[in-house]
């Protein structure tokens, strides 16, 4: 057993390089598989942590004139636990930088919150004249505690300064940046000063039954409706839910795919590397077998070595894994508004770090001991050693041209195919880190055009809403305004088909600004019973073709509609739990929820679509309509927003990219360090002629360059289908994506690999300068 050890820690110690980039791999391949496994649980646990610790609302609603009164009497509903009630108001706030979009929130204390609650973060709570916060608020402006804000409504309209003393965390809520607009709170005094509205508007109910949530919140709703108090439509928290949860679902599982092809790859190099070690330890277990030693002794010698290099890799891989898990959870946690729950390592990280760092690489290693362990001693003893073939007739054919032009490069080519089976687990693992590439380029510029391309269907410039629905006819009048082209008046539901849930949107029968892509059918019209065009991913999902009759729920109201056309429409916002959209006329909406000739939101064009024209018209608006409490959204602000959470989803695939990248690139400086290794004596023989070190440099980086091309050339074969099958994957998980995958993107591909083989062949390179040919050639 000491022997056993002995010699083990004597192969550690004797390939310092290579084991170091064998090492590299594992740790690489173990911290993947770990950080996708811990953040996916972390995930987990921070929502569980959120919604116990902060109370969060089961049920919300804007509402009129909440009063204690009728506070107690929600208090006393069947099903309701606790209620709580805030003064809301969607405000605009400045630093001096601009106006940005607010939800100023008015509460009595933060102390004093019942459900969703907030944690103070930094500062103290506000007094009087102060305000405190989300911490996400730095993504549209850089607030910092003591900074005078102001806010303003609209333009014209009376501005209040308000002092920030403090920053918070809001439960379960998107960040700032990704929802184009921050949220604050401040005594409910300060919200009555600037709005004259001295009861709360929103309310929050918690139940004890969740699977009772949607009929209690029908039941509150008719029980304030008979007392006067219109309530809005209640929005119901899934439990098994939180927003934004489809969305991270769908990156951890893309970057679970990449891990898992990290840890493969990871197990091809360590099987390489003892390939390599077998190979050059014929004559040694030959001995060892003429001395007595039976197969399993040197089965047990060689598993040892790398059980070695796995069970560091592996305590070294959790650990980074762990590490990098709880940054990455961290990110994610902040811009989604949840807790970040403490670091723990559990079983399941660590029986993974296992499986990947010391099972994985040991079987792979099985292979080559096995086989050389099986041996007869005669065969051993007998090797020739290093063997000088090189690449075959082929590769002879190809390289005698270059030859005539630069030896060192003929040389490197030929070597290239020196050892087959080498080569082809090298190419693999070139060609697996190339796809992985290609694939997430693919994804992420399939994403972003596919966005684009249905921002494109809403033709709109920019939106206007108000505190409360107007009448449509104020279209008129918003079109006198000098900025503005064409107005429409849109109004907005939320609805479903039996358990199927959906957005309706009411738009006018003719040229809407909506620039919908019919795909059977017809688009809608003003009929009894209602028509309704559906998008394609509902029509799937209910089962529905043109001319079918549906019941659509919407809110208490149920109504019987034609399926009049279907439309290719899969945009959805982020966090949203509804299947595709409906689309009626405006009146039908209006008709079903008793609404009148009433609008909800202007759509409108402008005469000016530069990002700057834009802000100086919204303004405008704002203050032509500023007696109604306008809101106004910019199209392109919006879709900024939204390029934000497209470059979250590039920045987590890029980074496990990265690793991916860095395993190929290590493969193949293992690959040529190990090259070197055997062919010590024909270096120095180069040497000895008089090679440079530029023609020993030329030789490693050719050969190192032909693996890589001949992995470029597999890695595009393979990583379209694999772009293909991650953009539908995607594509399932969120919405239909448009497939994009641009030659400059594969061109970039090319330079980036070649460049990055070119410089990882150079180490090797350095190393092989330096070898002495006296000290070589002596060698027997």
């Amino acid at each position: 057993m000491w022997v056993l050890l002995s010699k083990v820690r004597r192969d550690i110690g004797r390939r310092r390089l290579r084991n170091a980039l064998t090492l590299t791999g594992i740790v690489l391949g173990v911290a993947g598989i770990v950080a996708i496994s811990f953040t996916g649980r972390s995930i987990a646990d921070a929502q569980h942590l959120t919604y116990a610790g902060s109370q969060r609302a089961d049920l919300a609603a804007f509402a009129s004139n909440l009063s204690p009164t009728t506070k107690n009497l929600i208090d006393r509903q069947p099903n309701v636990i606790v209620t709580d009630t805030r003064n809301v108001h969607t405000t605009r706030f400045s630093t001096g930088d601009g106006w940005h979009n607010l939800r100023l929130v008015g509460v009595e204390s933060l102390q004093d919150m019942r459900l969703d609650i907030v944690e103070l973060t930094r500062g103290r709570a506000p007094g009087r004249g102060e305000i405190v916060f989300d911490e996400s608020t730095a993504d549209l402006n850089p607030v910092e505690i003591g900074d005078v804000v102001a806010l303003r409504d609209a333009p014209g309209n009376t501005i209040t300064y308000l002092t920030v003393v403090g920053f918070t965390q809001s439960p379960a809520s998107l960040g700032a940046g990704l929802l184009n607009r921050a949220t604050a709170y401040t005594p409910k005094a300060s919200v009555t000063g600037i709005t004259g509205r001295s009861t709360d508007n929103f309310i929050l109910i918690r139940v004890e039954d969740q699977q009772r949530a949607s009929q209690t919140g029908q039941d509150i709703s008719r029980l304030l409706s008979k007392r006067g108090t219109p309530v809005g439509t209640f929005d119901v928290r899934d439990p098994e839910q939180f927003v934004g949860s489809r969305e991270l679902d769908t990156l951890l599982l893309l970057l679970s795919i990449f891990s898992y092809l990290g840890a493969a790859l990871s197990s091809v190099l360590v099987a390489n590397t003892l390939s390599a070690v077998m190979s050059e330890e014929i004559a040694q277990i030959g001995i060892m077998k003429s001395l007595g030693a039976s197969k399993w002794h040197v089965m047990a010698t060689y598993l040892a070595y790398v059980g070695m290099l796995g069970f560091v890799g592996t305590l070294a891989g959790l650990l980074a894994g762990v590490l990098i898990g709880r940054e990455i959870t961290a990110y994610l946690t902040g811009l989604t508004g949840l807790q970040q729950p403490a670091t723990t390592i559990t079983m399941r990280e660590v029986g993974l770090a296992m499986v990947v760092g010391a099972l994985v690489t040991v079987t792979a290693s099985a292979i080559p001991v096995i086989s050389t362990a099986n041996q007869r001693v005669a065969p051993l003893l007998r090797s020739p050693g290093i063997r000088g073939a090189s690449g075959g007739r082929a590769m002879r054919w190809l390289s005698a041209p270059i030859s005539r032009i630069n030896v060192a490069a003929a040389v490197g080519l030929r070597n290239a195919m020196r050892r087959p089976a080498r080569t082809v687990s090298t190419i693999v693992v070139v060609t697996v880190a190339v796809a992985a590439f290609i694939a997430t380029q693919a994804l992420s510029r399939s994403v972003s055009e596919t966005v684009d391309e249905l921002y494109d269907l809403y033709g709109a410039d920019g939106w206007i809403s108000f505190q409360q629905p107007v009448g449509v006819g104020y279209s008129s009048f918003l079109e006198r305004d000098p900025w503005i082209t064409h107005v429409e008046p849109w109004t907005s539901a939320r609805g479903a088909f039996g358990s199927t849930r959906t957005d309706i949107w009411g738009m006018p029968e003719r040229d809407p600004l909506y620039s919908y892509r019919l795909i059977d059918g017809t688009w809608v019209t003003k009929s009894n019973p209602a028509s309704a065009v559906i998008t394609s991913n509902l029509a799937a999902e209910i089962g529905a073709r043109v001319g079918d009759l549906r019941v659509l729920d919407v809110g208490e109201q149920r109504e019987t509609v034609t399926i009049a056309g279907i439309v290719d429409d899969s945009s959805t916002y982020l966090g949203s739990a509804a299947t595709g959209k409906v689309f009626m006329h405006i009146s039908d909406v209006n008709r079903i929820r008793r609404l009148g000739q009433q609008a909800e939101i202007f759509a409108f064009t402008l005469t000016s679509n530069d990002p700057a024209d834009v802000e100086t018209a919204l303004e405008a608006i704002e203050h032509r309509a500023r007696e109604f409490g306008p809101t106004t959204y910019s199209a392109a602000a919006d879709q900024q927003a939204s390029a934000q959470a497209i470059g979250v989803l590039t920045l987590m695939l890029n980074a496990m990219v990265v690793v991916v990248a860095v395993v190929g690139v290590t493969g193949i400086a293992n690959t040529l360090l190990i090259n070197v290794s055997e062919r010590r004596r024909e270096f120095g023989i180069l040497r000895s002629l008089g090679a440079a070190t530029r023609h020993v440099l030329g030789v490693l980086v050719i050969e190192g360059s032909t693996l890589a091309a001949i992995g470029l050339i597999a890695g595009t074969i393979v990583g379209y289908p694999l772009a293909r099958l991650m953009v539908e994957l995607t594509s399932g998980e969120l919405f239909e994506l448009t497939f994009h995958l641009s030659p400059g993107a594969l061109a970039t591909t090319f330079g980036v690999a070649m460049l990055t083989v070119m410089a990882a062949s150079a180490l090797p390179g350095l190393v092989a300068a330096r070898i002495r040919p006296i000290q070589v050639l002596r060698y027997e």
